[in-house]
């Protein structure tokens, strides 16, 4: 049987509806090389100056660079501010 996430892909799909996230879906947006926003976050599980790594509902985000902090953080997004290097997806194993 098909998971919720799929039959709501295909639903999109055969509607042509545009590729934007569903209700509970992490979302992540990059604004330039110092701001990452993360929505429908689960928590941060680690956090330094070089990385900030945040639980998501399929894994983590992973982000690195110079000067990371948490602008701000509320129960359905985060704000990371610096010089950002890279993201990286780390995926829970199935």
């Amino acid at each position: 049987m098909p998971k919720q996430g799929e039959i709501l892909n295909r639903l999109s799909s055969a509607a042509d509806l545009p590729d934007e996230p569903f209700p509970g879906v992490p979302l992540i947006e990059i604004a330039g090389q110092d701001r990452v926003l993360v929505e429908h976050h689960c928590g941060v599980t680690e956090y330094s100056t070089h990385q900030i790594q945040v639980r998501v509902k399929y894994g983590y985000v992973c982000v690195c660079g110079q000067g990371l902090e948490l602008a701000r953080m509320t129960k359905g997004q985060l704000i990371i501010t610096g010089r950002i290097e890279s993201i990286r997806l780390i995926g829970r194993k199935a």
